[in-house]
């Protein structure tokens, strides 16, 4: 699978298997995006950067170790990263072609926003399914 953001500069591709699509609906992940924000895991060597390393900065979270990547250049939400981790989360509409995939899951639905419902039959969890 083949990925890129708004503006083409950072360009992606995956070696090795998807895991764990969710729709994260915590209030951080709505103010990074604008919205719920829908993943899916990868080990981070899995994630190969064909283009662009130089545009995505990373922001890091003042009391957890975690980080999020973003365009430098348009803005994207890219990535999503626990410090301690050898997995990355990969935003799904970054990907440039059909899929196949499907949530797996909804999940800090205890904090989603009070202007949308959740109206699919994906498990959700008030907080993380781990």
């Amino acid at each position: 699978m083949k990925g890129s953001c708004l503006c083409g500069d950072v360009r992606f591709h995956l070696k090795g298997e998807v895991h764990s699509t969710s729709a994260c609906h915590c209030s951080l992940c709505r103010k990074w995006t604008g919205h719920h924000w829908a993943s899916f895991n990868v080990a981070q060597d899995d994630l190969i950067i064909d283009h662009g390393e130089a545009s995505i900065a990373w922001y890091e979270e003042k009391d957890r170790p975690i980080e999020r990547g973003f365009c430098l250049l348009c803005g994207s939400s890219l990535f999503w990263r626990r410090m301690d981790s050898d997995r990355v989360a990969v935003s799904l509409g970054l990907l440039d072609s059909t899929t196949g995939l499907g949530l797996d899951e909804h999940i800090y639905t205890a904090y989603k926003g009070d202007y949308y419902d959740i109206a699919d039959d994906v498990p959700q969890y008030l907080e993380d399914s781990q």
